[in-house]
């Protein structure tokens, strides 16, 4: 066999095995597709911390929980947010082809800021957005600390 030979037998080999495994590819791929969805119950919600003039602010997303399945608590300077969404029964009379809504629990804890008065902690929920706001302590401002010249070393 000649190297040109071999050279077209690479393509049609190709071809052929693309062909003759399609069907364990996508049987493959359906498979990994069907593991991660077992999973998807402990995916943490997305969150944003930001600080303002007044004081902190977190966004959450929490889509689909309603205020009565979330819980916001603190533990010194610990803000924890957790919730859980039970699974809606299934209706025995449908024959289901896709299920991708989520139901399990979350957990995600937060340090606050010392500069953070946790005990005026404030949440509202809407829109599948849950707001934390905080303010911040009367201290929390700081003080100026004045830098002082050197003294000047008087010959001896």
């Amino acid at each position: 066999m000649s190297l040109q030979d071999s050279k077209s037998l690479i393509p049609a080999f190709g071809q052929q095995a693309s062909h003759v495994f399609a069907p364990l590819q996508r049987e493959i791929d359906r498979l990994f597709g069907e593991f991660g969805r077992g999973f998807e119950a402990f995916v943490v919600p997305s969150l944003d911390f930001s600080e303002t003039a007044q004081g902190v602010e977190l966004k959450l997303d929490v889509p689909g929980f309603k205020d009565s399945e979330i819980a916001i608590t603190v533990d010194g300077d610990v803000l924890t947010i957790a919730g859980e969404k039970a699974s809606e029964t299934e209706d025995k009379s449908k024959t289901y082809r896709v299920v991708e809504r989520r139901s399990g629990a979350f957990s995600r804890s937060i340090t606050l800021p010392r500069a953070v008065d946790s005990d005026k902690l404030a949440a509202s929920l809407a829109n599948g957005v849950l707001t934390i706001t905080a303010p911040k302590t009367a201290e929390a401002g700081g003080r100026t600390i004045a830098i002082q010249a050197p003294k000047a070393v008087e010959p001896a």
